[in-house]
């Protein structure tokens, strides 16, 4: 602003993140993007595969559906396969010329 140039800041936050995750994507880039293969991306890929949700409200329990978007909260992994399901951004706002901040479900670009 002092050179007289136009600054601009866009925040991103991302409501219910690691519902967002959708599995597909994330295998392709584990192997992808941190050459998982074999028996540790097939371990992640059973891990992920059939995962279901259930809402309990009082005394009824509604039935199980399916969850392809989601990392199962809770867990040790579900965080980590968040953060590597998003550590593309960071690459990508840097080679845009992009200064950036990443915070768990926040970017600042």
């Amino acid at each position: 602003m002092d050179r007289d140039q136009v600054t601009l800041l866009a925040l991103f936050d991302v409501s219910s993140a690691f519902d967002s995750v959708d599995h597909s994507i994330l295998l392709q880039r584990l192997a992808t993007s941190f050459g998982l293969v074999d028996q540790p991306l097939a371990c992640l890929k059973s891990f992920l595969s059939d995962c279901t949700n259930c809402v309990v409200l009082g005394q009824p329990r509604f039935s199980w559906v399916p969850a392809p978007f989601s990392v199962p909260q809770g867990s040790v992994l579900g965080p980590l396969l968040y953060l590597l399901y998003t550590a593309d951004i960071s690459p990508l706002l840097a080679q845009l010329g992009l200064l950036h901040h990443l915070f768990a479900d926040d970017v600042q670009a």
